[in-house]
């Protein structure tokens, strides 16, 4: 894999990351309304765990990147 593969890899996570906080943000705000705490929760969790697995697999790329 090439460093421009790598970047563009980098640019379409970050993209992911910055849905996903938007996710979790609009979510939180519904959840302070919602009538199911335990549904809310897992969604709140699933969305935290994907935040750092693709957190991890984009810092695993840019360590990947060649001077």
């Amino acid at each position: 894999m090439t460093n421009q593969d790598r970047l563009s890899l980098i640019q379409r996570d970050i993209r992911t990351l910055e849905l996903l906080g938007e996710m979790l943000v609009q979510h939180d705000e519904l959840m302070e309304c919602e009538s199911e705490p335990r549904l809310s929760m897992r969604n709140t969790i699933g969305i935290h765990q994907a935040i750092r697995t693709i957190s991890r697999l984009c810092a695993e790329q840019v360590g990947r990147l060649e001077p």
